[in-house]
């Protein structure tokens, strides 16, 4: 896999609650068209980051930037406008829904004040298409196993323009199979010059997978290197 430049930079990034600085100064860059792992033991800042990044914390310091501006999300849906986008280890699958409505929540296709179904499935169809997944989307989608409903969620991300596509422990309720398809759909996402930053405590995965690694401790950056590294 071969990256493309930097579109994301966070500099010094802190985040402070009562009696604990869980990021103290986070400093890596994201680009274009990547796999970036991101590691590091249970409590050492990485799931702090991910909600920084994503708009459902505030930074306390640093600078996050994006293409070169300075960011300040106070939401996730801004985060979201702006390419950034997480599938977290709990999925937010609608389940009474099918796969297209699941795709375009929150933003489904209208024409004349009502839901334009035509563009729904066809969209939809083509997104599936796209990521080689072969799920109808007129299926419902509690349905799904847990690996289908996470590519839902993958596509989804697409449907809102994604330049930045977090994934928390992807594989870990997955079986071998599904874990073959997500590394497929992962290298479908880097050809679209779509970055990913990989966060797994499986390291054969992140070996695999990553151009570059972050090792995060105590909330601190150790290091970033290329996976040869």
């Amino acid at each position: 896999m071969s990256a493309g430049k930097t579109f994301i930079e966070l500099k010094g990034i802190e985040k402070i609650f009562p009696g604990v600085k869980a990021l103290d100064g986070v400093s890596f860059d994201i680009r274009e068209g990547e796999v970036h792992s991101l590691c590091g033991e249970n409590g050492a800042g990485k799931s702090t980051l991910i909600k920084v990044m994503t708009g459902a914390h505030a930074r306390d310091g640093g600078q996050y930037l994006i293409d070169g501006k300075e960011v300040h999300f106070k939401s996730t849906q801004e985060a979201i406008a702006a390419g950034v986008s997480c599938v977290y280890q709990e999925l937010s699958i609608a389940p009474q829904l099918d796969v297209a409505k699941n795709l375009f929540i929150g933003n489904l296709p209208m024409k004349g004040g009502l839901v334009d179904h035509k563009k729904l499935y066809e969209e939809s169809a083509r997104i599936l298409a796209e990521l080689d997944i072969n799920i109808s989307p007129r299926t419902i989608a509690g349905d799904l196993s847990v690996g289908q409903q996470q590519m839902i969620e993958i596509g989804r991300a697409l449907t809102r323009n994604a330049r930045l596509i977090i994934m928390d422990e992807p594989t870990s309720s997955l079986s071998e199979q599904e874990t073959e398809t997500l590394f497929n759909v992962i290298r479908k996402l880097v050809d679209k010059n779509i970055a990913i930053i990989y966060i797994s405590h499986k390291l054969d995965e992140v070996m695999y997978l990553s151009d570059r690694i972050t090792v995060i401790r105590d909330g601190q950056n150790i290091i970033t290197k290329d996976k040869d590294e």
